[in-house]
């Protein structure tokens, strides 16, 4: 059981570090402290089965990969980040923005063709293109925590969003005010969203 512990271990931590990953953003993403997974790497704590298929299935490897005594790096190279499931969700989500923007374009074109007069510099149509951009910052959003399941990267993009939809609405309404006073509402957002982040 003693050298199970240790082969796991020493699998997380190449898995861990091939990754980018410190102790504590691994931790953060399976609700565990860093002292936990530091217990885990050292081979004093075994995960749960429940935990190993968790980790497994986030570095798209076998339960049984990270059983197995592995003497050369080479069998790392390849399986973290780079795997078919993860590069499916990078596509994912770069089809998500390009339809997003590919609508905005046609919305945009649609009010270019059915404008009824040639000065199209009143034409305020242009602006679905802004709000277009915190759309597609909440889709990375909820791709990034469903894909890395990190909060951190998570509320990163949303803070994002929330930042550009009231650039969004400041330049859309524009012509009728300043209403610079708009960004005042992304304060508290912001500050809920970071307190959203310490939340255990």
């Amino acid at each position: 059981m003693e050298e199970l512990g240790k082969t796991i271990g020493e699998n997380l931590v190449h898995l861990r570090k091939k990754a980018g990953l410190t102790q504590l953003e691994f931790g953060e993403k399976f609700s565990y402290s860093d002292k936990t997974v530091s217990k885990w790497e050292q081979g004093d704590v075994v995960p749960s089965v429940e935990n190993l298929k968790a980790i497994a299935d986030y570095y798209g490897v076998s339960v049984d990969f990270i059983l197995s005594e592995h003497k050369n790096d080479d069998d790392f190279k390849k399986i973290v980040r780079g795997t078919p499931k993860y590069r499916n969700k990078v596509i994912m989500v770069s089809l998500y923005i390009t339809v997003i923007f590919t609508i905005a374009g046609v919305i945009y074109l649609a009010s270019i063709f059915n404008y009824k007069t040639a000065d199209l510099t009143i034409n305020r149509w242009w602006t679905v293109f802004l709000w277009s951009i915190p759309l597609s910052f909440v889709v990375i959003a909820f791709q990034s925590h469903k894909t890395f399941h990190s909060k951190r990267l998570s509320i990163a993009y949303l803070s994002l969003a929330v930042w550009t939809v009231l650039l969004a609405a400041f330049l859309t309404f524009y012509y009728k005010g300043n209403y610079w006073y708009l960004f005042f509402i992304g304060i508290p957002v912001q500050i809920i969203l970071i307190l959203m982040l310490y939340l255990k």
